[in-house]
């Protein structure tokens, strides 16, 4: 009898736990508790592009609201994958090493995966839609500093006036059943503690087919990024190589869409075991290479090439002087250089160049976006591209005969690189393209008005969130023993180099970056970070301390 008993009790206690973890396919109208009804009819998928960011389009936001533009100027202050990071795990797992800046507050010590799992679906919304402790959209988060004002912007925005219950349910449901238990994707290992720590991980895919990884890859992800992950790259990596290196954001990615992605690209709702499929297939280095594994990349010099971006026939960049090509590149040097015609900044005639006309001693600027081009081809293509004949000038072409009102069509044209440079060479330039060039957007804030060759080129803003006093500390120990301590002894095409710098920061951080060929007293180039860059901007954005005066 009581054998009969525990088998009943058991039937019954597994029914109930069947009619629990079953809830989210119950038609919602038959639902007489609201929060079961709120709850089963939110979607995870919505929740999960909200994750993301919520205030945008794909994630459904009014983009009438009010609070965008508050929002949308101080993101990740609104953003849950910035302070919960892509995996849930906040400063326990991959943004370890994520710190604080003005523009990005703390990550959080919250274990935000676990919390869902044993929370109930109304606990977890009533933790949401609370305003106890959180920060009013309100704040002043131009204030926030990680050293001395970090206590209100670090808090959590109060949701429950951006967000509707509704659109909060989805966050929830996204919690509860969207989120990835990472665990089971990879083997993380963290050392250290936040915000200096790192993170690792190894065994990617762990228990998955890489087969079946395989097939959904051909199938959904090969059209935009290739056969082998090679054709769209993204933050200068191949996909392969970016999984790899951050599983903890991909897994979001490929199941939510990425977010002003170009081209497009929406999320595939996928279940643990396709990812850890997708996963298996993608740590294959040999089927998946990274850019390093791509024939004529690795061996090549991106400091090399930013020396022939400026001037590649030079000594400097290692070009044969008794090339019988020379002199006729020497008379006609801005119809080789590749930064005649496609700008310091590389953005070409929608850049600094856009009032660059065109003169009988030199060609129209390329309408080319050609850092664009650089970080969304793989080197492969870049390097057809660049040894191509198609469209291109021959070195026999007489530029005398060239005039920009009646005669440019073959002037204007790409020199012929295969009867000037080697593969080598060649490869140089492709990655520099990759690799050396700045994205100066980073820089400083630029506009331009207009059209070319008539257009206007103003910046500000000149090193954006870069560190003054680190930037002087740089200029002191790498700058002052030529340009003086305030930059005024060394006077270029008379100008001081802070007036200089404000005036063309499109040039200085490829000269900062390559070195001036042909500058006297010599000036080598010095191998700085986009952050360093950003640093010594910042500190010559100063007229005081760098002044125009002579």
């Amino acid at each position: 009898m009581k054998t009969s008993k525990l088998i009943y009790a058991t039937a019954i206690l597994i029914i109930g736990l069947l009619f629990q973890n079953c809830t989210h396919d119950v038609d919602p109208s038959t639902l007489t508790d609201p929060t079961e009804a709120s709850y089963a009819a939110a979607s995870s998928i919505k929740g999960g592009v909200m994750y993301d960011k919520f205030y945008g389009t794909d994630a459904g936001f009014d983009q009438t609201n009010p609070n965008l533009a508050t929002m949308s100027a101080k993101g990740d202050f609104f953003r849950c994958k910035q302070c919960h990071g892509w995996d849930g795990l906040g400063n326990q797992g991959a943004y370890i090493n994520r710190g604080p800046k003005t523009a990005r507050p703390n990550v959080s010590g919250i274990n935000l995966y676990q919390i869902a799992q044993t929370k109930t679906p109304k606990e977890l919304f009533d933790a949401l839609k609370s305003s106890t402790n959180r920060r009013a959209i309100s704040y002043d988060l131009s204030t926030y500093n990680p050293a001395t004002n970090s206590t209100e912007g670090d808090k959590m925005p109060d949701l429950s006036v951006l967000l509707t219950d509704s659109q909060l349910w989805d966050l929830v449901k996204f919690m509860k059943e969207g989120m990835f238990d990472v665990s089971e994707l990879y083997t993380a290992t963290t050392t250290g503690a936040y915000p200096t720590g790192t993170w690792s991980i190894a065994n990617l895919g762990k228990t998955g087919n890489a087969a079946n990884g395989f097939a959904f890859y051909t199938n959904n992800c090969a059209t935009c990024h290739g056969a082998t992950g090679t054709t769209l790259i993204i933050e200068n990596m191949t996909l392969g190589e970016f999984t790899r290196k951050k599983a903890n954001e991909v897994q979001h990615k490929v199941n939510y869409g990425a977010l002003g992605s170009n081209p497009k690209m929406n999320g595939f709702n996928l279940s643990l075991s396709q990812m850890k499929d997708l996963y298996k297939a993608l740590a294959d280095v040999s089927k998946f290479p990274g850019l390093a594994e791509i024939s004529g990349y690795p061996m090549a010099s991106a400091t090399t090439g930013g020396i022939m971006y400026d001037k590649f026939y030079s000594t400097e960049a290692g070009f044969d002087q008794a090339n019988p090509n020379l002199a006729t590149m020497s008379a006609k040097g801005d119809f080789f250089r590749c930064k005649q015609c496609h700008g310091w900044d590389g953005l070409g005639n929608q850049g600094a160049y856009i009032n660059r006309g065109p003169k009988t001693t030199r060609p129209n600027i390329s309408e080319i976006n050609l850092y664009e081009f650089g970080q969304t081809r793989t080197p492969q293509q870049i390097f057809d591209a660049l040894k191509s004949t198609t469209n291109r000038r021959a070195i026999s072409y007489d530029l005398s005969a060239y005039n920009p009102a009646t005669n440019s069509t073959e002037g204007d044209k790409m020199p012929n690189l295969n009867e000037l440079l080697t593969d080598a060479q060649i490869w140089n330039l492709v990655k520099f393209m990759k690799e050396g060039m700045f994205n100066v957007n980073f820089l400083y804030d630029s506009t331009i008005t207009g059209t070319y060759p008539t257009g206007t080129w103003t910046i500000s803003n000149l090193g954006k969130d870069g560190n003054a006093a680190n930037g002087d500390t740089y200029y002191a120990n790498n700058c002052a023993v030529c340009h003086g301590a305030n930059g005024s002894t060394l006077i270029i095409e008379g100008m001081t180099i802070g007036q200089f710098t404000r005036k063309k920061a499109n040039e200085v951080q490829h000269k900062v970056h390559y070195g001036a060929i042909g500058s006297n007293p010599t000036m080598n180039g010095f191998d700085i970070s986009i952050s360093q860059m950003k640093d010594l901007y910042k500190a010559l954005s100063n007229d005081v301390k760098y002044p125009n005066a002579l």
